[in-house]
């Protein structure tokens, strides 16, 4: 009687579900996988308690033996030794027969291919090599420091590795180098909301399977300054009123609103920055509401990643010779102390430049007697 050996389920990877039968399918190295074959007469009946031997057929290897079930499907779990050359391999399952059932012998063959899984060693740093949080900021540049090593902790070189942002956005992409690594590195921009998930992929190559990692993190806000306004604004002048808007890292905030608003904070007008930061109110076009006011406000409302911010101009109506203390008399103690608050900021940024000039000053001035 002719007895048939099927295999049913080939290597199939332990607690995953098992996929339709196919022809050939891979397993990676140093991890255990499941052969199911079945055994049945011609007639499709199954045959129960028979013993099917696997066999390495590559390496001419006896792997071990199942016993058939009243359905007779044989299962097998073989580990892979962490040692096994990667690439096609073939193992077969046979029943060498039983004469007392007058059943003859039977083998089928178990086309796999043996892969390695890659594994990515990744230190993420900002320009000045400090480890990156949970937090980034808004035109933040990010390195990512990347290792690419096979199961053996071995590096590779060669590997394709890239950077993605979620969902499948790729930002940038390099080769590994001969000791295994690669440095990919990207800008956190202004499109960015809240948080961002951040994919570092190695491509499959050879017998070499990729992996994937994923980082999220938050984006924080940045703080952000107004420069260029005025202290204070005489109420007869004719000229615009012009400033800039930039992070603290000096790059420039384009397509930014900035609003204009009466010391009621009542809008009264806004601006658009252009792609150097820069924004530009006439203030002659609102005198008549201008002049109702003690002081204007510059307000940006912030987002995208960035704080608020806001700068108060004083608005003097009589003589210059001396705006501050006219500007003083008009204003009520509540008022004053918002408006020196933000006198305080330009004071402390004129010393802060002040004695950087200072003290270039000196080191110009000590390399030359230094020379002499």
């Amino acid at each position: 009687m002719r007895i048939l050996l099927i295999i049913l389920l080939s290597t199939v990877l332990i607690g995953l579900p098992a996929p339709l039968p196919f022809t050939q399918t891979g397993a990676f190295r140093g991890t255990p996988i499941l052969l199911t074959v079945q055994l049945t007469r011609q007639n499709g009946s199954p045959i129960d308690d028979a013993t099917v031997l696997f066999f390495h057929e590559t390496q001419n290897q006896f792997l071990g033996t199942a016993q058939t079930n009243a359905t007779g499907h044989a299962q097998f779990i073989w580990q892979i030794p962490g040692t096994h050359e990667l690439g096609f391999v073939s193992l077969n399952a046979t029943f060498r027969g039983d004469p007392e059932r007058f059943l003859l012998p039977s083998m089928v063959s178990i086309p796999l291919t043996v892969f390695a899984r890659l594994q990515n060693i990744i230190n993420i740093t900002d320009t000045n090599g400090n480890p990156i949080g949970t937090s980034v900021n808004i035109g933040q540049k990010l390195l990512f420091n990347v290792l690419i090593q096979d199961d053996h902790t071995i590096p590779l070189e060669g590997i394709s590795v890239q950077l993605l942002i979620e969902p499948n956005q790729l930002i940038t992409e390099g080769v590994t180098t001969q000791n295994g690594t690669v440095r990919l590195s990207c800008i956190v921009n202004h499109t960015v909301t809240n948080a961002v998930t951040f994919i570092i992929r190695s491509v499959n190559q050879g017998f070499y399977n990729g992996t994937e990692n994923r980082f999220r993190v938050s984006i924080g806000n940045t703080s952000v300054q107004l420069i260029g306004l005025p202290a204070f604004w005489l109420l007869r002048c004719s000229q615009s009123i012009s400033g800039r808007l930039f992070q603290n890292d000096g790059e420039s905030i384009p397509n930014a609103t900035i609003e204009l608003l009466s010391e009621r904070e009542t809008l009264i007008e806004y601006s658009v920055t252009d792609s150097e930061g820069v924004f530009s109110f006439n203030l002659c076009n609102h005198i008549e509401t201008i002049q109702a006011n003690r002081f204007l406000i510059f307000r940006y409302n912030g987002g995208g990643g960035h704080k608020t911010t806001e700068v108060v101009v004083g608005i003097i109506t009589g003589s210059t010779e001396n705006p501050f203390s006219q500007f003083v008399e008009i204003i009520t103690p509540v008022d004053l102390t918002r408006i020196l608050h933000q006198l305080s900021i330009i004071i402390v940024s004129c010393l802060t430049i002040g004695t950087t000039l200072m003290t270039l000053k000196m080191k110009r001035t000590t390399s030359r007697i230094v020379s002499h």
